[in-house]
């Protein structure tokens, strides 16, 4: 365990001297009396910042959605007066002057873009670090359920002659095969997260960047879509009602047409009314998200078409978009679709309809489901 983690300490150590030394080529270019110690030492603030945000994630269950989002003002008030004292006050004392401009709106200025650009950093992080961690899990779990099912196999063999204990091992069958089942989407869902999280944070990153009045507001959306995507992992079921799928895909597109402004380049409907309808949490942004990414959403004759209609015990679901100039199909888009395949299998075989129209400027999915 010590060894592990001073491997990992000096890991960390490692990536942020060579996180530095980017920086320090990059300012030396256009500032050449810039020193690589001046660099290493203006980036600790952050870096305590990065470690500070990864620790208040950690305690994300524990204190609730309302205090993680009252969390990230406090850090940022908490690191921007200890920066201040540091860069003004501390480093002058020992003889290293950064900077020569004391004003104090530069500073916040300078604050807000670099907590920013760290707290999504450590977001990435944090995501990614707890995502390798719940695969180890259960690759864990998968092999031991695997050595379980080959015992069963084994002494169902064994007592082939008894119809009794024939019996009680085929159940046994059936349950590990729900098991197994269950874990595999598990598994499933743990890699369609980090990739939704990564477009959400990297889009309000770059409007953060510009100090946006709707910084705020954007920052509660990203919370509660973050929210349900961490509850949908907790759905014994393995099924959400449409109603909370489609409110955070309203989420997500919210955010999205920031990019968009009033260009309505983006068309939601939905049709009919809520009625029980379920279907697998996360469906719908897997193939909005591939529309997002691989869609020409610069074409007002052709916006982004979704439309969801909603009958007695029936989903249907349409997701229409011009494809970018040059459109190569990439290997990612198929794997969320052979993944939402898979998830739909696991609870309505036989009971759902999936189809991809793609032609030679426009892509079509269709999905309808039978509840």
């Amino acid at each position: 365990m010590n060894k592990n983690k001073l491997t990992n300490i000096a890991l960390h150590v490692f990536i942020w001297l060579l996180y530095a030394l980017i920086i320090y080529i990059i300012n030396y270019l256009s500032n050449p009396s810039v020193s690589f110690l001046g660099t290493v030492l203006y980036l600790l603030p952050f870096c305590a910042t990065f470690y500070l945000v990864v620790f208040c994630l950690g305690l994300y269950k524990k204190i609730g959605v309302a205090w993680s989002v009252l969390s990230f003002f406090i850090v940022f008030a908490v690191m921007a007066c200890i920066g201040y004292l540091y860069i003004y006050l501390f480093l002058p004392a020992n003889g290293m002057k950064l900077f020569t401009d004391t004003k104090l709106k530069s500073f916040f200025q300078e604050a807000v873009i670099g907590y920013i650009r760290y707290y999504s950093y450590a977001i990435l992080y944090f995501y990614a670090n707890e995502n390798i961690k719940k695969e180890k899990q259960l690759r864990i779990l998968h092999e031991e359920k695997a050595r379980i099912e080959k015992e069963k196999i084994e002494k169902e063999l064994e007592n082939a002659l008894l119809k009794q204990q024939e019996i009680k091992a085929q159940k046994e069958m059936v349950q590990l095969e729900k098991e197994k089942i269950q874990l595999e989407y598990a598994f499933l869902r743990a890699q369609i997260n980090p990739h939704f999280l990564h477009n959400t944070l990297n889009l309000l990153f770059s409007k953060a960047l510009k100090y946006s009045p709707e910084l705020a507001d954007n920052i509660l959306k990203l919370s509660r879509i973050m929210r349900y995507s961490l509850e949908s992992l907790d759905y014994d079921s393995g099924r959400v009602s449409i109603q909370k799928e489609l409110e955070n895909l309203q989420t997500l597109l919210d955010i999205q047409n920031m990019r968009f402004g009033d260009s309505k380049i983006i068309q939601f409907t939905t049709e009919g009314e809520f009625s029980g309808q379920m279907l697998p949490p996360l469906s719908l942004i897997t193939i909005v998200e591939n529309a997002f990414k691989y869609g020409d959403l610069k074409d007002p004759d052709h916006p982004l078409q979704i439309k969801v209609i909603l009958k007695p015990k029936e989903i249907y679901f349409l997701c229409f978009n011009k494809k970018k100039k040059n459109f190569v199909p990439v290997s990612s888009m198929n794997i969320g679709i052979t993944n939402l395949s898979k998830r739909l299998d696991g609870y309505f075989k036989g009971k759902y309809k999936m189809k991809a129209t793609d032609e030679q400027e426009f892509y079509t999915f269709e999905l309808s489901i039978q509840n």
